[in-house]
């Protein structure tokens, strides 16, 4: 994700969150990207909408 966004020219950085996981298999992390990036980064990042079927 931080890649993509870096292909965009939006700075990101990768923060640990620093919560042990469920199974043991490493730590929490979060994206952070500045509050004027923000809606871009989310509309980047989210998932593609399915447009709806015409008959």
């Amino acid at each position: 994700m931080q890649q993509i966004l870096a292909a965009h020219q939006i700075p990101a950085r990768i923060i640990d969150l620093g919560v042990a996981s469920y199974l043991g298999a490493g730590s929490a992390t979060a994206l952070q990207v500045l509050p004027e990036h923000h809606p871009s980064a989310s509309l980047l990042i989210s998932p593609v909408e399915d447009e709806p079927e015409q008959e």
